[in-house]
């Protein structure tokens, strides 16, 4: 069951990314961030059922923390980007923040 939740997981995390560069693209149609927001529900899901396999583990809480960080953080740049205003601040503290998630995934810290 932990290796699907994880497959799920780590999968719904790379379609995310690329629905949100979608989302930024093409601000004007509503799709893009409609699908982007439903694989923001089912990252938290999966994410959320692994914890409570695993019993919560510090480091994947703050993981957890840190990747509902980045849901506000690409939110924001969403929400700026229809309103025609720069996003360069949030998108370079969204990078930050993918790449520490990342590195946690994959263990590396």
């Amino acid at each position: 069951m932990g290796h699907v939740l994880l497959q799920i997981h780590s999968g719904v995390w790379g379609i995310m990314i690329l629905l949100f560069i979608l989302s930024l693209v093409f601000y004007r149609q509503k799709g893009w961030s409609m699908a982007l927001r439903l694989s923001y529900l089912i990252m938290l899901i999966t994410g959320i059922w692994m914890l409570i396999l695993h019993h919560f583990p510090a480091l994947y809480d703050v993981k957890g923390v840190l990747a509902i960080l980045l849901i506000g953080l690409m939110e924001m740049a969403l929400g700026r980007r229809q309103k025609q205003k720069s996003t360069t601040l949030i998108l370079v503290f969204s990078a930050i923040d993918l790449i520490l998630i990342l590195l946690i995934g994959y263990k590396v810290i």
